[in-house]
């Protein structure tokens, strides 16, 4: 079901080069970071021939979804269905998930934008095929403190989580732990690193579980954001970083306590 239509006024290959090429004039270096943050976890890059190039987020939060929808002007569709839970756990729902497709020219210009702020080499491979060619990556150490919150706060909301634990039982107040897991263990490496070097201490990596798949055992691996770190906190809430209020609100509660 489509929530909003992308719009009918773009009609020839030219106009939506036109449209593409102004949009593109819009767009700043961070606001490409945050999208990276988002292509690295939960974002596709689909390449099959020349003219089959497509660039999607798909989330069962709207939020994200339909900030680049109406980035691009695309189409946000709603879907539900039938799937499986990841290994190990194997169970079926029903998922409800957002999605917007960015094709052709579209894909291409994010595709191409975004690739300097990729740090997980499967999607910057994924990308070089939507290209055609690889452009040229941000050298980790020419990154901004805020370029890298940029990308930092919207790869957490893909792939992080966020949990609370009270500190006593009449206090009311709670202790909050920030947390990114992923089977790619250099890609949470390259994001301690930068973290490390941009707040001047040595998060936690480490080994949280394995699982069987298909494939055979694959290993998920944890990195631990600490709280005593409030700088990184603040800059997480700050306006226009991070895109996904369920996420952000628990933060700024924890900050306003």
């Amino acid at each position: 079901m489509a929530v909003i239509k992308e719009g009918n006024l773009i009609k020839t290959k030219k106009e939506l080069k036109e449209f593409v090429d102004l949009k593109l004039q819009s767009i700043d270096d961070l606001e490409w970071c945050k999208w990276a943050g988002w292509m690295d976890t939960d974002g596709t890059l689909f390449y099959k021939n020349k003219t089959e190039k497509r660039v999607s987020l798909k989330l069962k939060d709207r939020q994200p979804v339909e900030l680049l929808s109406n980035l691009f002007e695309t189409s946000l569709i709603y879907l539900e269905h039938k799937t499986t839970t990841p290994e190990p756990y194997r169970y079926e729902y029903i998922a409800k998930e957002y999605i917007t497709n960015l094709n052709g020219q579209r894909a291409v210009a994010i595709a191409k934008n975004i690739y300097p702020y990729l740090l997980n080499q499967e999607k910057k491979e994924r990308a070089i095929a939507v290209l055609g060619y690889a452009p040229e990556s941000k050298k980790l150490d020419d990154w901004t403190k805020q370029e890298f919150v940029q990308y930092l706060a919207t790869a957490f909301e893909g792939d992080g989580s966020v949990n609370k634990s009270k500190t006593g039982k009449k206090s009311g107040r709670f202790l909050i732990d920030l947390r990114m897991k992923s089977s790619n263990v250099e890609y949470l490496s390259t994001i301690k690193y930068l973290f490390d070097k941009h707040f001047g201490v040595c998060c936690t990596l480490t080994e949280h579980s394995t699982y069987q798949t298909k494939k055979g055992i694959k290993t998920k691996y944890d990195i631990y954001f600490p709280s005593r770190i409030k700088e990184f906190f603040h800059l997480l809430v700050e306006p226009n970083v991070m895109t996904l209020d369920r996420k952000k609100n628990q933060i700024l509660e924890y900050l306003n306590q």
